[in-house]
């Protein structure tokens, strides 16, 4: 079960989503530093969705639709915010100056936020939910929050490689422009498909 949940897992995390974009954003505006610190971020928020999940409180927060709306509404806007901060604040940022902190928070509040991290986790940990006993009630929760910030710090790395010049994408302006407006377009998204489901 663990190894099957694991492959299942992996193929979610490496597939395009609101965390991936907010990556290759924090590493094309502000460099490897930041987009390792998100990474960071984004481990934390697995680590919480698992904890969460392994409650009962995603479940319950799933089930009363007022709430989930709520969350929907309250993530997509911050993950809009996250694609217009490019054109609102043209300010560079150089690499030694990045606030670091900054870039930990972005991606904590992107994971912890996302609807459908929530949706995830319930529907995975409900099909685990026999297998959680002993060492496997904390290793599975470990296990991915490791695992993906280990993932998305190998991407910060991979995109920000000197001996890769044609990958690297620090400071490139239409790499910014497009996850930026790719962040735009999932926020909306995220909002408008929440407003229409609940209504």
């Amino acid at each position: 079960m663990f190894i099957s949940s694991s492959i299942a897992y992996f193929i979610a995390l490496t597939s395009p989503g609101p965390d991936t974009a907010v990556i290759i954003k924090q590493c094309s505006e502000k460099g490897r530093s930041a987009g390792i610190y998100t990474a960071l971020g984004i481990g934390i928020g697995i680590l919480i969705h698992c904890i969460l999940a392994v409650s009962g409180i995603s479940l319950l927060a799933l089930s009363y639709p007022p709430l989930k709306i709520f969350i929907s509404i309250i993530g997509g806007a911050y993950i809009f915010y996250i694609g217009t901060s490019f054109f609102i604040n043209k300010k560079k940022i150089p690499t030694n100056n990045t606030n670091n902190k900054g870039s930990f928070m972005i991606g904590l509040l992107t994971n912890i936020l996302n609807i459908k991290a929530f949706i995830f986790f319930v529907s995975l940990f409900s099909i685990l939910v026999e297998s959680l006993s002993g060492v496997f009630y904390y290793l599975y929760p470990i296990y991915f929050s490791l695992s993906t910030a280990l993932w998305f710090s190998f991407l910060s790395m991979l995109l920000t490689s000197d001996k890769y010049s044609y990958i690297n994408i620090y400071d490139n302006f239409f790499i910014k422009c497009l996850m930026s407006i790719t962040l735009c377009f999932i926020g909306l998204y995220i909002i408008s498909n929440s407003i229409y489901e609940y209504f």
